[in-house]
């Protein structure tokens, strides 16, 4: 773990083989304050791309790359809750 407000992204630290030979990339810890940001541009618009990805990446210090990961994993996280929001509403009608 990195020490509150550093960030370990690919950048800093090389690939790790695994063990099938592919190169395994290291987690990007983000920090709060980058949380909060991605968060409310996700709840603005759930796909950025083109030039508004790359001016959050930059703002943020993260690679465009981390940005369009993590608004995928945040789309499938949203995707993932509004079926079981269905399901709850389904289960009380029914």
């Amino acid at each position: 773990l990195s020490p509150p407000g550093f960030l370990i992204s690919k950048c800093c630290f090389p690939l790790f083989k695994a063990k099938s030979g592919k190169a395994k990339r290291v987690r990007t810890i983000f920090t709060s304050d980058q949380l909060a940001r991605l968060e409310k541009e996700f709840s603005r618009q759930q796909y950025l791309v083109g030039a508004e990805r790359g001016l959050l990446a930059s703002s943020l210090h993260l690679t465009e790359e981390q940005v369009k990961v993590w608004f995928q994993n945040r789309r499938i996280k949203w995707r993932k809750q509004s079926l079981e929001q269905q399901q709850a509403k389904l289960a009380k009608m029914g």
